[in-house]
């Protein structure tokens, strides 16, 4: 089958002349394409014929069939096993496993960098345990991964309930999922690739982190995005492009920067060099021809099939780290596909890169974390640390705003179109997306020379009778129906405010001695008041954007969501706004810190300067838990920048 896809999908000359062919038959033709993207099988028989109002001799019959034949070739072509690395859980299941040089958990932005830059030592052999298996195709469609979210794909976890956030959500709970799969959230985040400001990682260094200033991040980039070939025969790159743009959204850009520029606020053309204060849709991200480039096609399964030195097991849960006499970590236990119990032996160290949840549950799972915590629940104790601790996340705010004046909407990426369109060329609003965004200081709007504390990080347009987010997001089904009833006749604007530099901080725990059973997350959010302050300062700002000649042009009004605590308080007051932040103030599923890096006179840190887990041997921690404090902005770009850099560090240990 997958030779025949590969020779459908060659036929540029067929490919080019069904295109013109669709564009005659029109939406006849498309709504077939649609049928068939979403599986739905085309009867051909004879009494399924007879329903047509029009004979046909053959030939449009024919070529019908040949293009539900080449869009069928294409989605082959997307979704094809070459893309991602074999299963050596198969193996593992017949044989017995040998020790590994390494063992890496997790084949998510991080791990899968390091697996790639370890394994081009041929004299180095390396194990990947990754807990889910291949991303579907939706990961891979940039327009559709949003769907995956509460499926099989992703760890769905929720928070402890919290008076100061997420009181909108079902359940009063903060919703924090990551990715399951090859590539980790990597495949289903929005792909924006941003490091950050300067002063995150030179404040980072004035911590007693050595060598890990903006100077030395940069090289890193700079290395991480080139092709290096070197006497290891080194593979694998960071593959960055920028979005293609949507259709029908000019209008709103124009709109946007209008009403900033009038504010004071510049156009950025750069945001690698380190955000500054401004407008910019010059945002780089992990795509290419409208697919999604995450690090576990880009790095991993670009290696795996050509090294005898790098084995990957799937659906592989890590469940313990085995210690010597001496604390030298010397095996990791884990479950195969929810059934089998294997032990692997680890030569040189174990690499944690599981995440900023599961990484310091299999350290606590493990023995190492906080003595008082892990005595209540039953683990015993092997080196006395503050794992868990220091959870923190941007956080975001969504504000709604209706327009009273006609504005070009968007194609909707489930339009027939955009399927065609992409299934065919890989183009349409499918493969784009929106990447407007702001950055800003709450505390000085007019200063253009300080570090910004708010993200505006998304301008979205929802069409009549679109709830948006407040839907997508879990928010509570009286909530949504209350504001539905309020925009039904209105087209909207959605804009999400992120805290840059926020100061609350949670933590991750267990709830059992159980390693299947979920986390216990203690998000925070909103508890610090400069945390507060500045939510309400952001909600000024839009307040602020209203008022402008652009703004009124569209007689754009800030929507009043109707919450019943909170409309006991007069509107518009700080205390009214105070009382939404704590219902809408959620996660923007950017997690970070929860294994601090910090020199050993520093009692909160798990981590030195050089990844290694203080007070034990041969484990390191390489992923987004090991930030001191959050970068600014997306989180998925620094965290693979980490990942290359620890892979440095251990290519320098171990060469």
């Amino acid at each position: 089958m997958r030779n025949i896809c590969g020779s459908l999908f060659s036929n540029k000359k067929t490919l080019k002349d069904l295109i013109i062919f669709a564009s005659i038959f029109g939406l006849a033709i498309i709504i077939c394409c649609a049928l068939v993207v979403f599986g739905a099988t085309i009867n051909k028989n004879a009494a399924e014929t007879d329903k047509c109002a029009t004979e046909t001799v053959g030939v449009t019959d024919g070529l019908i069939s040949n293009l539900f034949s080449t869009i069928n070739a294409a989605k082959c072509e997307l979704s094809k096993p070459e893309l991602w690395p074999k299963d050596y859980g198969k193996v593992a299941l017949t044989t017995q496993l040998d020790a590994y040089d390494f063992v890496i958990v997790g084949a998510g932005s991080a791990g899968s960098v390091v697996a790639s830059r370890l394994s081009d030592n041929p004299k180095l052999n390396v194990l990947v345990l990754e807990a889910g298996g291949d991303p579907p195709l939706e990961a891979e469609i940039i327009g559709l991964s949003s769907t995956l979210h509460r499926t099989k794909y992703f760890w769905t976890d929720y928070a402890e309930r919290n008076q100061n956030c997420c009181q909108a959500m079902k359940d009063e709970k903060c919703y924090w999922p990551r990715g399951k799969m090859i590539g980790g959230t990597g495949e289903v985040n929005g792909n924006i690739f941003l490091l950050g400001h300067p002063n995150n990682f030179d404040r980072w260094v004035l911590s007693g982190n050595d060598g890990w200033s903006w100077q030395e991040i940069q090289k890193i980039y700079k290395r991480a995005i080139k092709q290096m070939p070197n006497q290891l025969n080194s593979q694998g790159r960071l593959i960055l492009n920028n979005f293609d743009p949507l259709e029908n959204y000019d209008e709103l850009t124009e709109m946007i920067f209008n009403a900033t520029n009038e504010l004071g606020f510049p156009q950025i053309n750069n945001t690698i060099d380190g955000i500054k204060i401004g407008y910019t849709q010059n945002i780089l991200a992990t795509v290419d021809n409208g697919l999604r480039m995450s690090t576990g096609k880009t790095y991993l399964a670009k290696v795996e099939r050509i090294r005898t030195n790098l084995h990957v097991i799937k659906n592989a849960l890590a469940t313990k780290i085995h210690f010597s006499g001496q604390g030298k970590a010397t095996a990791v236990e884990f479950i195969l596909q929810d059934t089998y119990k294997f032990r692997v032996k680890v030569n040189k160290e174990i690499i944690l890169s599981a995440g900023v949840i599961n990484t310091p549950k299999l350290l606590l799972q493990s023995g190492i974390g906080p003595h008082a915590h892990l005595q209540k629940v039953g683990v015993p104790l092997i080196k006395d640390l503050k794992v868990g601790q220091n959870l923190h996340d941007h956080g975001m705010l969504p504000l709604m705003l209706k327009f009273g004046q006609d504005i070009a909407l968007p194609i909707k990426p489930t339009d027939m179109q955009s399927i065609f369109d992409f299934f065919t060329q890989q183009k349409g609003a499918l493969a784009a997306s929106y990447t407007l965004m702001g950055f800003i200081n709450s505390k000085n709007f007019s200063s253009l020379n300080t570090e910004p504390n708010l993200h505006l990080v998304s301008h979205t347009l929802k069409a009549k009778g679109d709830p948006g987010s407040f839907s997508f997001l879990g928010i509570k089904d009286e909530l949504v129906q209350l504001f539905e009833l309020q925009t039904q006749n209105f087209t909207l604007l959605q804009i999400m405010g992120s805290l840059l530099l926020p100061k609350s901080r949670g933590s991750v725990m267990l709830r059992t001695s159980d390693p299947t059973a979920p986390p216990l997350i203690i998000n925070n959010y909103g508890n610090h008041t400069e945390d507060r302050v500045t939510l309400l300062q952001y909600v000024r700002y839009v307040q602020k954007l209203v008022e402008t000649k652009s703004f009124r042009k569209y007689d754009l009004e800030l929507v009043h969501v109707p919450i019943p605590e909170c409309d006991r308080i007069a509107y518009d007051t700080d205390e009214y706004w105070y009382c939404y932040v704590k219902y809408f103030f959620i996660s923007s599923w950017h997690g970070v810190g929860t294994c601090k890096m910090g020199p050993i006179k520093d009692t909160t840190a798990v981590v030195d300067a050089r990844l290694r887990v203080h007070g034990v041997k041969g484990i390191r921690v390489i992923d987004a838990s090991i930030m001191p404090d959050i970068s600014s902005g997306n989180t998925n770009g620094a965290t693979i920048i980490i990942a290359e850099k620890g892979a440095q560090m251990l290519q320098e240990d171990w060469s």
